[in-house]
């Protein structure tokens, strides 16, 4: 053989050999990963050979398989919530997964970048979005009421939840309190009943400034950061929610029948030495209802419940599916969603259809972009609920005697029948029956992500948030003698995010930078129309349009703008994951403010020791985690009704601007007036908070604590003076003079237990308490407000009065109190404060507090094989309410002659019956007993089971032969009781202003029976 020819071969054997070896080194890995829990198999774990790109995922049931490079490899199995494991390499694997009971290392979403959870050194809380939520309020936020330390909502329960409230920490200002919402990187303000709680990946809360001085001016309330789902696993997936629920009035006010009314009022009209008299029930000793209310005998007497005529029982649907796949390049989620909510009134609904798309594409290793965009569509009916001229005030307010329609089937009319002041609730509702108010929401962003060098990623991110309305009221009459009229109102209002920042993380052995900078500008611009028009022949709602009208037409419009420019700058440090600082500062340039005070500096530093990962600690399984966390931090806010507070502005005026330029005696010349003053000395409300946190870890984390206390003070609080008359007209203006100090303390405790056969549990509970107080308001006055009130000195809201010592219960009591105007037996006794001998405006006082004493929220979880009970308890505790629908219930003088009353009149004194309450029935009010007082303000402190559900999920082979993934049905009751000594219907109210509680008989919240089915394919 040739020489040439013998190398040849000697090559190709050697390769062969080598090759023959190399493949004889390969391992081929099968193997299956199971839940621990449930022993069901994990669908999407990620099975890498460990110092490679090496790997797979799990298909549907579980499996796997992997070719790893060598038989002494190692594989490294992981998955979202659940422990990863490092394991030798072996043909055959079983891998069991144990559920990771409180995963330190959890990624949360902190401030235009992610951070780990065990990293964190401020106050941030995050949402277990697993725990049950309200399956029949589209408002997401409801489902958080209790489930963060230091968190309050509130909600009007109306359709919707369009007046639903959040407060983080308490009130720290007499503005605006609502928090800043960050979704998906793009900041809002707007209500977030347009979002699907199916499209949320995770809620975070940052409480405190060390978290929140990253968003500047705008957080000075705390921030929710909110991430929506991506797309995952390596195929296409199908996710499927579908619930019903069914509502019910949980409770209604015990009103009186005709009969007890016409008892009680001869029982007044005696009391007041009147003889008794009423059109519908004569002139008599005693009173006996008549035959026929009106004389043409059509209006029969009758005994109606006006509650249960304007209430119904109450459907809501839900539908929700999502789509979602990822591969190595990118990942894709659609969804979409339709919610139709029915009201507890008829004729009122909220209705919502919504989609989303988000989606992220990597080009090359060196650039990546992606897109969250949602669209959203909604219409609602309601009525106004929130005051005593409402339908559910009004419905308890209505005279039993009166039927809801004649003998001819028309809607009877109390005001000429009872000369009464309250329209005919169901006359009202069915005549707003085309009232509509539709709104369009459009929401995203779009990024660009460049990463130049090792460590460091470049972005760019455009926000976009475009919110429309259309309003339209019909006015049809009531009595024949009204004029009907159309309103119409159109506005828009769009903000434009451009954030870019530069993140760069360096890791040189156990130290680990990460700074962060960039800068943010905001636009937003609003615009509005408004028509008005009267007097139409016709009340069909296809007729009852603008130019149909014949009388007087009118029309209005406006529009504002404002802007933000911002740069900000963070740096976090971590040293062997044992010491841990950061620090942060932001500048905010403002539109709102003059241009000599429109920049504030916000700063912020905190740090956290894990002690935990010290040498010194003995490696234990009962203490597996301690950190001390210390914060502080400025943050700002300037969040008034007026974009322009610091110019002054001018309107041209017909009236008090016009002028007889010409000297004609008879003829004016319109002219131009101050609208309002503005002030340029104007700047921002600064808050400043420290903050000082404990977290520990027991047995390996399936017990965990957290504790903070923290310090919150606003100075530079924008309130509005009085001036003189003699400084003009519209002479007032927005000034920096207020300061209010918040301070108070959140704890947590989270129980995992293990699995004791087939069965586990947990828990978790908050409790929050926190006491707020006015320091200073102006140097003109010393309150602001009425029955409640901001005063010096005092807790926000505080309600102010006179205290009721009881009843007068004979003459010598009468005798030997203080000087009282219409004081006697049976009356309210008002206490002397000053001792002076006279009851009169000295004598009030502060008389209750809104602001509760502390708050809990409970949540237990119960599994045992397939099935799940969860229930979730909340509560207030210590605050109290103005329930001002008792000078209706319990007093015959107020709100008309004709206005049902409570049962609480059937207690009232006697002479024979003191021991009550309830003062003596009169129809007059000699000794001023709608006055504010004692006697309406109520402890308010309760205790609500929230949610309790019971779900089943299906096993997985049964499931295959449908080609699904995951099937599990629930069933689920919401409001299921309360215990409480408040007499009112329900102690969880709307917030009103300063933070009150006043109980104006709103819209009921609903006791709420669900059923709901997903399926995963």
């Amino acid at each position: 053989m040739p020489r040439n020819n013998l190398l040849r071969f000697s090559t190709f054997i050697a390769l062969l050999l080598v090759s023959i070896t190399s493949f004889a080194q390969q391992l081929l890995v099968k193997g299956s990963v199971l839940s621990k829990t449930d022993n069901e198999p994990i669908i999407g774990a990620t099975v890498m050979e460990k110092g490679t790109n090496n790997g797979t995922i799990t298909d549907i049931d579980g499996n796997f398989t992997l070719k790893v490079s060598n038989p002494k490899a190692q594989v490294e199995v992981s998955y979202v919530g659940f422990i990863s494991q490092l394991l030798n390499a072996a043909t055959t694997m079983r891998i069991i997964m144990e559920e990771d009971t409180r995963n330190l290392e959890e990624i949360v979403v902190v401030g235009y970048q992610t951070q780990r959870k065990v990293d964190l050194t401020g106050a941030v809380s995050v949402v277990d979005m697993k725990q049950p939520i309200s399956e029949s309020n589209p408002n997401v936020l409801n489902s958080l009421q209790g489930k963060v330390a230091g968190v309050q909502i509130s909600t009007d329960a109306a359709p919707g939840g369009g007046g639903t409230k959040i407060r983080v920490r308490g009130m720290s200002t007499v503005n605006g309190n609502d928090p800043l919402y960050i979704i998906d990187g793009v900041p809002t303000t707007e209500n977030l009943n347009s979002l699907s709680s199916n499209d949320i990946e995770s809620i975070q809360v940052l409480k405190d400034a060390s978290s929140a001085s990253i968003y500047g001016s705008r957080a000075a309330n705390g921030v929710v950061v909110i991430t929506t789902k991506k797309g995952s696993g390596n195929r296409i997936s199908v996710n499927v929610d579908i619930s019903g629920s069914f509502q019910t009035v949980a409770k209604q006010f015990e009103m009186l029948n005709a009969q007890q009314w016409g008892e009680a009022y001869w029982t007044a009209n005696k009391n007041a030495g009147l003889k008794p008299s009423h059109p519908f029930y004569g002139d008599g000793d005693t009173p006996v209802l008549i035959e026929y209310l009106d004389d043409a005998r059509k209006v029969k007497a009758s005994d109606t419940d006006w509650q249960d005529a304007i209430y119904r029982s109450a459907w809501t649907q839900n539908y929700a599916a999502n789509v979602m796949n990822s591969g190595e390049r990118g990942t894709i989620m659609f969804s979409a969603n339709y919610t139709n909510q029915d009201g507890l009134m008829d004729y009122t609904y909220f209705q919502r259809f919504s989609a989303r798309v988000n989606s992220t594409y990597k080009i090359s290793k060196y650039l990546s972009v992606g897109e969250n965009l949602m669209v959203a569509k909604w219409n609602d009916l309601g009525y106004t609920t929130q005051n005593d001229r409402g339908i559910p005030y009004g419905a308890m307010r209505q005279h039993p005697a009166i039927p809801v329609k004649d003998s001819d089937g028309k809607f009877t009319n109390p005001l000429s029948l009872a000369n009464s002041d309250i329209a005919n609730p169901v006359h009202e509702l069915y005549n707003g029956r085309d009232n509509s108010n539709e709104s369009w929401r459009i929401f995203g962003n779009a990024y660009l992500e460049i990463f130049p060098v090792k460590g460091l990623s470049l972005k760019s991110n455009i926000g976009i948030e475009h919110v429309q309305f259309l309003n339209q009221a019909l006015n049809r009459k009531v009595q024949e003698s009204d004029k009907n009229s159309v309103s119409r109102a159109y506005g828009q209002g769009d903000t434009w995010t451009w954030t870019n920042t530069a993140n760069y993380n360096l890791k040189l052995n156990n130290h680990n930078l990460t700074i962060l900078a960039g800068t943010e500008a905001i636009s937003y611009k609003y615009q509005g129309l408004s028509a008005y028009r009267d007097t139409y022949k016709f009340e069909d709602d296809h007729y009852m349009v603008i130019d149909a009208g014949e009388g007087t037409q009118t029309n209005g419009g406006g529009k504002s703008a404002w802007a933000l420019f911002s740069l900000f700058a963070k740096a976090d440090y971590n040293w062997n994951d044992r010491y841990l600082l950061s620090a942060t500062i932001r500048r905010d340039a403002t539109s709102r403010l003059y241009k000599d005070n429109n920049s504030g500096v916000f700063p912020a530093f905190s740090a956290a020791w894990r002690i935990s990962e010290e040498e010194f600690m003995p490696e234990s399984d009962i203490l597996t985690n301690a950190k001390i966390r210390f914060g502080w931090g400025q943050t700002g806010n300037s969040a008034i009704d007026n974009n322009y507070a610091s110019y002054s502005t001018y309107r041209y005026d017909v009236g008090n601007g016009a002028y007889d330029l010409n000297g004609s005696g008879n003829k004016t010349l319109a002219g131009i007036i101050v609208a309002t003053s503005g002030n340029r000395n104007l700047k921002w409300e600064t808050t400043t908070q420290t903050n000082i946190g404990l977290d520990f870890g027991f047995f390996n984390n399936s017990l965990n604590m957290s504790f903070d206390y923290y310090l919150k003070n606003t100075k530079d609080v924008l309130t509005i003076p009085p001036t003189l008359s003699v400084a003009g007209e519209n002479a007032s203006m927005w000034t920096n003079t207020g300061s209010v100090k918040n301070r108070g303390f959140e704890w947590m405790i989270d129980y995992r237990s293990a699995k004791y056969g087939d069965f586990s549990w947990g828990g978790t509970l908050n409790l929050s308490r926190y006491k707020n107080k006015v320091e200073k308001l102006n140097n003109l006055v010393k309150f602001i407000g009425g029955d409640y009130r901001l005063m010096e000195g005092q807790p926000m809201g505080v309600y102010y009065g006179y205290v009721v010592d009881g009843i007068f219960q004979n003459d010598d009591e009468v005798r030997n109190h203080a000087d009282q105007q219409g004081k006697g037996v049976g009356r309210l006794k008002y206490r002397d404060m000053d001792g002076n001998g006279v009851v009169d405006d000295k004598d009030q006082c502060v008389i209750g507090d809104p602001n509760p004493d502390f708050s809990l929220g409970l949540s237990l979880d119960f599994s045992y094989k397939r099935f799940t009970l969860s229930a979730f308890f909340t509560g207030d505790f210590g605050f109290d309410i103005y329930n001002t629908t008792k000078r209706q219930l319990d007093f015959m003088t107020y709100g008309g002659t004709s206005t049902n009353r409570g049962v609480s009149v059937l207690d009232a004194w006697t002479p024979t019956h003191t021991n009550t309450s309830v003062p003596a029935l009169t129809v007059t009010d000699n000794n001023n007993e709608g006055r504010m007082s004692t006697y309406y303000v109520e402890d308010g402190s309760y205790l609500k089971l929230k949610y309790v559900k019971l779900k089943y999920d299906f096993p997985s082979e049964w499931l295959k032969k449908f080609g699904a993934s995951g099937l599990s049905i629930f069933g689920q009751v919401e409001n299921l009781f309360t215990i409480t000594n408040y007499s009112g219907l329900d102690p969880e109210l709307p917030l009103g202003d300063y933070g009150a509680r006043v109980d104006t008989a709103p819209y009921p919240i609903a006791r709420t029976f669900s059923m709901g089915v997903n399926l995963k394919f």
